[in-house]
């Protein structure tokens, strides 16, 4: 390894970190939806506290940070923009998701909104010193 490549290696271990949230949040909403929570009124209620609107940002962001650690690996500059279209579509649920209560009783929503952004940062952060360093052509 050259030391060169450290961004790109911390790059795309940002990134596999941020696939695996979104993937966990995802499961959580999956699992309330086909019933796996002990608490079957709280995953109703959870179910019905989310719009059609949130869902649509909410998987679309998931989707699109796959997009862009699939992109980052090929070394393809589209993971810069893809991944910005991701953090988007995720603060746009985040806001939505700021006016939902039961949301908020279930999860620390401030700790968790703290870290996303974080590592969201960082991740645009890196997409950008290795655009213009060229290593994402």
């Amino acid at each position: 390894m050259k030391q060169r490549d450290t961004p790109f290696y911390i790059l795309t271990g940002l990134l596999s970190v941020q696939v695996a949230y979104g993937l966990y949040w995802a499961g959580y909403d999956v699992s309330a939806r086909l019933d796996l929570w002990e608490n079957q009124a709280l995953a109703t209620a959870f179910v019905h506290s989310l719009t059609m609107t949130q869902e649509v940002f909410f998987f679309s962001h998931v989707a699109l940070n796959m997009v862009a650690l699939g992109l980052t690996l090929a070394g393809r500059h589209w993971a810069l923009p893809v991944f910005i279209l991701s953090f988007v579509c995720d603060r746009a649920d985040w806001v939505i998701m700021g006016s939902n209560n039961l949301f908020s009783i279930l999860v620390d929503v401030d700790t968790w909104a703290l870290f996303s952004f974080t590592l969201q940062g960082a991740i645009i952060a890196l997409l950008v010193f290795l655009r213009f360093e060229g290593r994402l052509r």
